[in-house]
């Protein structure tokens, strides 16, 4: 029977199946190569989302991981060669090489090495994805700890760069907190944090006595949902808002199948302890932070005149935060609130209008070059050269990151890459449905994707920033672990 309380089933036997198999035979990799692969992925997980530099990337665990992947010979570029996901990758790669050449001759001023680079960024994706799962495929009890990493090092990341002493104007929406990453980017992570905070908070209630120190887990749980949850409100990020709002169909979903699967059942798994708990959480912390919701719902973008001028998807981590200006003393009657209303409206207006020009800008481009497309790095210049009037306001990107695979990959492109998600969301489903992945993993990783897939409809963030690859570098490492632990499972029986 599964149960929505472990990534795992109740049953050991495929946790020690990484090491029961004959045709692959993975108990050759040593304990040591383990440990220290286990280290690495601690490493990049904890690091996932915080948008700290230098020596503190997470991309180095990745890379670490690929080296000790390595060192253990070809078991595992066997057993990854039978992952369609795997294979399609490889041919990805292979078109990503050939087409940057093409984009090169679309648009000679941008060189090959930099159409290269801009594509191979989703080749990296893909890449460290797959080097993770396999590794999670011999430990997959660490992958709770992996994800709870990620939500504790957003939170340390949050509170490291929060400006405390002007916190009461972040309450009140008149000061928008970068935390070093671009603000939209850093909504994304926080409602990624937030449902990661929420499913484990049930993981913890439901695993009753087979988890020792559950209280003081609980309480963390609770603790990081509220920290991620301020973190969303904080970002003033629309896009990420309703992302995160867009999980609660999920939610009712998930928690009516598992009880329905329950019902037969001496206690049926009902925690309406941690979901009261959740929901008044969130109750409470969006009325404080209403006047937050309210200014951004009304459009009022007047409060961060430097930032609207800039390209939310290309400013720089170490930029200064948004304080707003100095305020002299008033000298003449404040303006009626119609007055702000109207002016809030016509800003929101504004800055839909300048979105629906760039959706028809990359709508047409794409018609030109249906195909191939222009290059990834020729989106700029594309936007650039229009001669579109955007209220003054400079951008890199359509906005989408669907609509910038089309116009930089063509559909061949598009199509390829988009295949790839399917194939690893389809590995996670078949894993499911055997029995592999209990419906707690399940509905985590389901709802992380829907989570990236919703942002990423308003923002292009998919592949843009190592910040935001990093988190779905472990997201689909997971998919391919438990389809990796399917594999050998059948191969077994």
């Amino acid at each position: 029977m599964r149960s929505f309380s472990l990534f795992l089933p109740r049953t050991d036997a495929v946790v020690t199946m990484a090491a029961t198999i004959p045709v692959t035979d993975t108990s050759t990799i040593s304990i040591r190569l383990r440990c220290l692969a286990l280290a690495a992925l601690c490493f990049h997980a904890f690091f996932a989302m915080t948008g700290f530099g230098g020596q503190l990337k997470p991309e180095y665990g990745a890379m670490l991981a690929l080296l000790l992947m390595l060192a253990s010979g070809a078991t595992p570029w066997r057993e990854l060669a039978k992952q369609p996901a795997a294979r399609l990758l490889a041919v990805s790669t292979l078109f990503v090489v050939v087409h940057a050449g093409y984009a090169t001759q679309v648009f000679p001023s941008i060189g090959y090495s930099k159409q290269l680079s801009a594509a191979a960024e989703l080749v990296r994706l893909g890449v460290f994805s797959c080097v993770i799962g396999w590794w999670l495929s011999l430990m997959p009890r660490a992958i709770p700890v992996l994800l709870g990493l990620m939500v504790a090092g957003l939170l340390i990341a949050i509170a490291t760069r929060m400006p405390w002493a002007d916190l009461p104007l972040i309450w009140s929406g008149q000061y928008r907190p970068k935390f070093g990453l671009p603000e939209n980017l850093s909504g994304q992570l926080a409602a990624l944090a937030s449902w990661l905070s929420f499913c484990l908070l049930l993981v913890v209630w439901d695993a009753r006595s087979r988890v020792r120190w559950r209280g003081a887990l609980l309480a963390a749980c609770l603790l990081g949902y509220a920290g991620s949850f301020s973190a969303l409100l904080f970002s003033q990020s629309r896009g990420a808002w309703l992302a995160f709002v867009a999980m609660l169909p999920l939610t009712a979903v998930a928690l009516g199948y598992a009880r329905r699967r329950n019902r037969k059942t001496a206690m049926p798994w009902a925690p309406w302890a941690p979901l009261a708990s959740v929901v008044a959480l969130s109750l409470l912390l969006t009325l404080g932070a209403n006047g937050i919701v309210a200014k951004r719902f009304a459009g009022a973008q007047e409060l961060l005149p430097d930032i609207a001028t800039t390209d939310e998807g290309t400013a720089e981590t170490e930029a200064p935060l948004s304080k707003p200006a100095a305020k002299s003393a008033p000298t003449d009657p404040a303006p009626k609130p119609t007055d702000a209303t109207n002016k809030a409206k016509e800003i929101n207006n504004t800055a839909v209008s300048v979105r629906m020009e760039l959706y028809d800008l990359g709508v047409e481009r794409w018609q030109q070059r249906p195909l191939l497309g222009w290059g990834l790095r020729s989106t700029s210049a594309l936007i650039a050269g229009s001669g579109l009037d955007l209220s003054g306001q400079r951008h890199a990107h359509l906005h989408s990151a669907y609509l910038d695979a089309l116009v930089g990959m063509g559909a061949i492109g598009a199509v390829l890459f988009g295949l790839l998600f399917v194939l690893l969301l389809r590995e996670l489903i078949l894993a499911w449905r055997s029995g592999t992945v209990s419906d707690a993993g399940f509905w985590t990783l389901a709802g992380s994707i829907g989570i990236v897939l919703v942002a990423n409809g308003f923002d292009s963030l998919l592949w843009r920033h190592a910040h935001a690859r990093a988190p779905l570098e472990i997201i689909f490492g997971c998919c391919v672990a438990y389809g990796l632990i399917r594999r050998r499972r059948a191969a077994v029986d």
